[in-house]
């Protein structure tokens, strides 16, 4: 991706945007790609195609459009408007080339672009990077690992899926039958959990389980290596046989800031065990009933040896 990143910053440099005009790209794709300035700072990219996007939505960062010519076909725009965005616009740029060029015919390309827009455009609003950090990612992989287990219990797909809750904006990551449980990942060494809300572990009155999965970075040839671009395809192979399961999966996955790209490819993980603990009423935590309302939001960090007692299994 890093190459066609390099190919659309060139054009964008090579173009003069006092004498105005756009340039098409050379990219391997079955579209074609052009690159203009919409003003002086912020840059566009453009498709030239006989299929539309139909009902295509604009966000705060880009404004996105679709207009027939007078030729007969559409030109298929996405204006960046923030130029603070002007990085993540580039990376969305290059993932929107990459992920239509395998498609077999003008009109799945087309379709590939629009879904993948979508899952851009919820991206941006959050206001996220584009690439998750190192704790997201691990963070993430043990929410995906948790996922897997369940799928593997035998709960149905749908029900499975619905179940994890985090990404819908919940305070715990999952909840099954009335019960939620909150997934932590740290490495292997790790003494330390950061709670990072007075709500994250419940109120006093109610119970869970908090999960902790210990993951570390590893060499891509370690035995059980994984990658978080590998678990989401796994899941989402299991999905597969539902279309608005599969999408829903990614809708949630774009939520949290995953974009399927290749980048992920480059971390792989281990994963080395998990522990879980019984949050009961004399589990140590935090709540929002003990604090005055006059505080916002608190973190605070536990210690992993502390909690053995209430520790399952």
């Amino acid at each position: 991706m890093k190459d066609i990143e390099k190919i659309l910053n060139e054009a964008w440099n090579s173009i003069n945007y006092y004498q105005g005009g756009s340039l098409q790209i050379g990219v391997d794709s079955i579209l074609e790609w052009y690159v203009a300035y919409h003003s002086h700072s912020a840059k566009e990219l453009a498709i030239v195609s006989r299929s539309p996007i139909y009902g295509i939505e604009s966000s705060k960062s880009i404004i996105a459009s679709c207009n027939k010519r007078n030729d007969g076909r559409f030109y298929i725009s996405f204006q960046l408007v923030e130029n603070a965005e002007k990085d993540v616009f580039m990376t969305m740029c290059a993932n929107l080339i990459e992920y239509s060029a395998d498609a077999k015919n003008e009109k799945e390309a087309i379709k590939k672009v629009a879904s993948r827009y979508k899952q851009w455009r919820r991206l941006m609003e959050k206001r996220h990077s584009g690439i998750l950090s190192d704790e997201k990612r691990r963070g993430l992989l043990g929410e995906l690992f948790y996922l897997m287990e369940i799928l593997q219990s035998g709960k149905g797909k749908k029900e499975a899926l619905a179940g994890w809750v985090g990404p819908d904006g919940a305070d715990q990551d999952f909840v099954y039958n009335g019960k939620w449980r909150e997934i932590k990942s740290t490495d292997a060494a790790s003494d330390k959990l950061t709670i990072h809300s007075l709500e994250q572990l419940g109120t006093k009155k109610d119970t869970g389980e908090l999960i902790v999965y210990r993951i570390d970075r590893c060499a891509p040839e370690t035995t059980g290596a994984m990658t978080l671009r590998k678990m989401v395809h796994i899941i989402g192979d299991i999905l597969g046989d539902d279309p608005a399961l599969v999408e829903r999966y990614y809708e949630k996955l774009s939520t949290v800031g995953y974009i399927d790209m290749d980048i992920y490819e480059q971390y792989p993980y281990k994963y080395s065990r998990h522990e879980m603990y019984d949050v009961n009423e004399t589990f140590p935590r935090i709540t929002r009933m003990e604090i005055r309302a006059e505080v916002a939001n608190c973190q605070y960090i536990i210690s992993i040896p502390a909690i053995n007692g209430w520790k399952r299994g």
